[in-house]
């Protein structure tokens, strides 16, 4: 018998038996710390078994190996991204892509609530919602308020926003903040302007303009930043005096 078919063999024993074999990563195997590397690869197979890509979690063993952090910081990290993982595949249900479930871990991970992840999946646009999702949790990370920023984009994708809609509006809105505007107030800004080039285009298809924006929960609320033009309360965030937008330009019309 050849140590090629011995080794078959085994494995096949090791399946039968019930016993798991890690499906790993070379980088795990070579560049993670060792002295976390068992615990980090059996994660990553847990999840491999369960049908969910773990890239998030290994770039993040991976920075961490490199940044000579604590290995038990390193692992903490890595079993919080397994569980995000989990959420995202569970939230987003089982027709939901691995790279809608990395982005949906990603947006947990930034703070969104689950019930607003949930929301996407009633979109009925060509928008896979991995688009949404992404730049939800990039404009989190710029320090936009969480549930501002899902808000507006679970609005956006029910509306039939684009993909290149999605990157310029990321791009203005990153753009915004650093010229020294309030981060919710330039995320509804700019997500407004959206709106209106889908509006704009639905028009001329003969589709009535805004009966593609239905609010987060069926019906118009005053703390709906999509539904509420004045951008006052918790929906954006606590932004102080310098959140509040300026006064209307033009003489009051006077009332008979």
């Amino acid at each position: 018998m050849t140590r090629r078919s011995a080794t078959s063999m085994s494995v096949a024993a090791f399946a039968v038996a019930g016993f798991g074999l890690f499906a790993g990563d070379a980088r795990i195997d070579t560049r993670v710390d060792p002295r976390i590397r068992t615990a980090v690869a059996a994660i990553y197979d847990s999840l491999d078994r369960e049908g969910i890509k773990a890239e998030p979690l290994v770039q993040y063993a991976l920075e961490g190996t490199e940044k000579r952090g604590s290995p038990d910081v390193i692992l903490s990290g890595v079993r919080r991204w397994a569980k995000e993982l989990r959420r995202a595949r569970k939230v987003l249900g089982p027709n939901a892509t691995q790279n809608e479930i990395q982005a949906g871990a990603k947006a947990l991970r930034a703070g969104v609530d689950e019930a607003k992840l949930e929301r996407l999946r009633e979109a009925r646009t060509d928008l896979r919602y991995a688009s949404a999702l992404n730049t939800m949790a990039y404009i989190v990370g710029l320090g936009a308020p969480a549930d501002t920023a899902a808000t507006v984009l679970v609005n956006l994708a029910l509306a039939g926003s684009t993909e290149s809609q999605l990157r310029t509006l990321q791009d203005d809105v990153e753009r915004d903040i650093k010229a020294g505007n309030p981060a919710g107030l330039a995320v509804i800004a700019r997500a407004l302007g959206v709106l209106k080039e889908i509006d704009a285009a639905t028009s001329r298809d003969g589709v009535v303009p805004g009966t593609a924006l239905p609010s987060t929960r069926g019906t118009a609320r005053p703390a709906d930043p999509m539904a509420n033009g004045t951008l006052r309360g918790s929906a954006v965030g606590n932004q102080g005096d310098a959140a509040r937008p300026p006064a209307p330009r033009g003489k009051d019309i006077k009332r008979p």
